[in-house]
């Protein structure tokens, strides 16, 4: 039997969104480090409310975090791929290695399992289009799970939505 921990309610089991939480989830993703003052200004609502709210919404795995987003290019990480990979046959043991390998890697931004014709689709970032090479065939080409990549020079990596918000 699971259990789940005294703050924690189980993913998917949620009470619903009122329209306070709404504009507490819009405040957060236009602006992430607000101060829960200018929050609970923004929405209407006493700080202590906006602060209970918040601490709700990450309780309840509607918040998943917060991080920082570094500029690239600043951190000498000027090159980006995209990186499709078949794996050579598609055992559990074999996905469960790559899966537990390759998203932990310094470059890998981004892992997405996918279907279709790629199983994976990685998202990286090097320093040129050397370091890039050897990166393929250090981490990939040389890998007995993979069977086949293909990569894709990233020119610009344009933001979309930082979630789709309840309408």
């Amino acid at each position: 039997m699971t259990t789940t921990p005294k703050n924690l309610r189980p993913v998917g089991i949620s009470e619903p969104l009122d329209a306070i939480d709404e504009r507490i989830l819009a405040a957060l993703v236009d602006d992430a480090r607000i101060s829960n003052k200018q929050l609970a200004e923004l929405v209407g609502i006493a700080p202590s409310t906006a602060l209970m709210r918040t601490r709700s919404l990450s309780e309840r795995g509607i918040i998943e975090g917060f991080e920082a987003v570094l500029s690239l290019p600043a951190i000498g990480r000027s090159v980006q791929a995209l990186i499709a990979v078949r794996l050579r046959a598609h055992d559990r043991d074999q996905i469960d290695r790559f899966t537990a390998r390759v998203p932990a890697l310094p470059a890998v931004i981004s892992t997405f399992h996918t279907s279709g014709s790629v199983d994976y689709l990685l998202h990286i970032a090097v320093a040129n289009t050397d370091d890039l090479r050897d990166w393929v065939l250090d981490n990939l080409a040389t890998d007995p799970v993979v069977g086949h990549t293909e990569t894709t020079l990233v020119f610009a990596h344009i933001q979309g939505n930082h979630g789709p918000l309840p309408e």
